[in-house]
């Protein structure tokens, strides 16, 4: 370990020092990634108190960018070297589509319900999803609820329907993107992509103990999610007042759902979710429920339409006879036929799908702008929204080397940036027309929502940092904006990758860091 720490000074202030005119020589770490350094070596009782310290994050490796407004290198280490960004990927898709917004709003965007007569019997109801994630049902709506979608069906006076459709087509049929984790698939987090999203694809279900030691916990299906899966609840109550340790999981095509583990005798209630394979089917059947609901009989199944990936989908060369030329979208999809709608939900604003994205990390918001991002161009495919982000960074001068976008969210394995990729996104969106939205969106530290609640808290940087945070399971970064001692913004991305697996968190090293980059500046 006092070797590792010893490289890491050599790194920071030997080879690579030709590359910091602009740094200062002095970096002050209490304890963090840089650590104390005066003209001479630090003391051995300094090193054995990193050794104890920093036992389990020997081998891992980190990558520093901090600069000014202006783009002057304030600090760097390995900042040109391509890491796992994880959910600091987010920072692109968000800013390419704000940067887009036109064409965005030209879209023609939000839930539709169109009729189609059958040669016979009721006529079927057709909910067309168009790229709106925000959709919700149940108690906890209180906006873009598919129950008013249903009250708008029920007032033209339909008393009964025949199948109920949720159609896809709006997007290619790319439910798991390239590079993501089987390990993810079964959770909230890692449920299918899809055009029609109700509930975020998610079955929420609500824990809580029973009322004595070894009975079962209690959990109950929430926001009208009851009855689509059935549940195997194996968790058990426990004495005492220790951590949950609870899983909710199903494997991929059954329809039933496993609770297992242990929750202790004076927990809280709260909530799981629980991720699905298909979308549209799930979007089908909250509208059967909703349109019982309002008294109108349902006769027919429960289908979905979608629409396959083709060869004709793929980009094309803007000049077909140079074989260098950048690729581009093929043509525009077609729409799905259909009649006039009888009811629609309007669409959420950009503004709230990105602060969404940002604040919460949300992963199918990310994945769904991405696909819109696509459609704008031509296609609704992750592919084509990747080519919209791929232009925007080269017209900002990122060059395609420093990164790898492989999805929108961040999860897939597949993704590559380097820090000084991040932090030039960042000065640049400080200054772009829509830059004030752009940092509205990010989480705040020390804030009242979002993923740095609880960071930085009592320092000097509470409220201060305005960033995005990213994590895997040997990932851990943060990239945004802090407010330094003397008042100027800095703009900063601190990856760390390969930490072991049972190695704590990195976070609180990254916020050491930052505190001490702030004291300096």
């Amino acid at each position: 370990m006092i070797r590792f720490f010893m490289g890491l000074i050599r790194g920071l202030f030997g080879r690579n020092r030709r590359k910091e005119g602009a740094c200062r020589i002095r970096r002050v770490m209490s304890a963090g990634l840089f650590i104390a350094l005066t003209t001479t070596a630090p003391g051995n009782g300094q090193n054995a108190d990193m050794e104890e310290a920093f036992p389990a994050l020997q081998g891992l490796r980190f990558g520093v960018s901090v600069t000014d407004l202006d783009g002057n290198v304030l600090e760097a280490h390995r900042a040109d070297e391509r890491f796992t960004p994880a959910s600091n990927m987010k920072l692109f898709v968000t800013a390419a589509a704000l940067e887009a917004e036109t064409e965005l709003a030209a879209l023609e965007s939000g839930l539709q319900v169109v009729l189609e007569y059958p040669a016979s019997g009721p006529p079927n109801l057709v909910l067309v999803g168009r790229g709106d994630p925000t959709v919700g049902v149940g108690p906890s709506c209180d906006a873009g609820c598919l129950e008013s979608l249903a009250a708008s069906v029920s007032a033209t006076g339909i008393e009964q329907v025949g199948d109920i459709i949720g159609d896809d087509q709006w997007f290619a049929d790319e439910r798991k993107p390239l590079g993501w984790s089987w390990d993810d698939l079964k959770f909230g987090h890692g449920t299918a992509i899809s055009a029609i999203a109700v509930n975020d694809n998610v079955l929420p279900l609500r824990v809580s103990p029973a009322n004595e030691a070894e009975a079962n916990v209690r959990a109950t299906w929430i926001d009208g999610a009851s009855g689509y899966f059935d549940l195997n609840n194996e968790a058990v109550t426990q004495d005492g007042d220790g951590q949950p340790a609870l899983r909710l999981e199903r494997r991929i095509g059954d329809e039933t759902a496993r609770l297992y583990g242990e929750l202790p005798l004076g927990s809280r209630s709260f909530k799981l979710s629980l991720g699905v394979d298909n979308p549209a089917h799930l979007a089908a059947w909250y509208f059967k429920q909703a349109l019982v609901a309002e008294g109108i009989v349902v006769t027919g199944q429960l289908r979905t339409r979608r629409r396959p990936l083709q060869f004709a989908d793929e980009p094309v060369l803007t000049d077909p006879d140079d074989p260098d030329a950048p690729l581009q979208c093929a043509a525009s999809a077609q729409d799905t036929p259909g009649a006039v709608p009888i009811a629609s939900l309007d669409p959420a604003p950009l503004q709230d799908i990105v602060t969404r994205i940002n604040r919460d990390s949300q992963n199918l918001y990310a994945e769904v702008l991405l696909r819109q991002l696509g459609r704008a161009a031509g296609i609704g495919a992750s592919f084509c929204g990747l080519l919209q982000i791929e232009d925007f960074l080269t017209e900002i001068g990122v060059e395609r080397a420093s990164y790898d976008i492989a999805d929108g969210s961040g999860l897939s394995n597949y993704n590559r940036a380097t820090p000084a990729t991040i932090t030039a996104l960042l000065r640049h969106a400080a200054t772009a027309p829509w830059g004030e939205a752009f940092l509205a969106s990010l989480p705040v530290s020390g804030g009242a929502k979002g993923t740095l609640k609880y960071r930085f808290r009592g320092t000097a940087l509470d409220g201060k940092v305005f960033a995005k945070t990213g994590t895997l399971n040997h990932v851990d970064a943060l990239s945004g904006y802090l407010t330094a001692r003397s008042g100027q913004t800095l703009v900063f991305s601190i990856i760390v990758n390969d930490r072991p697996l049972e190695s704590p968190s990195a976070m609180p090293l990254i916020e050491q860091t930052l505190l001490s980059i702030a004291e300096q500046y």
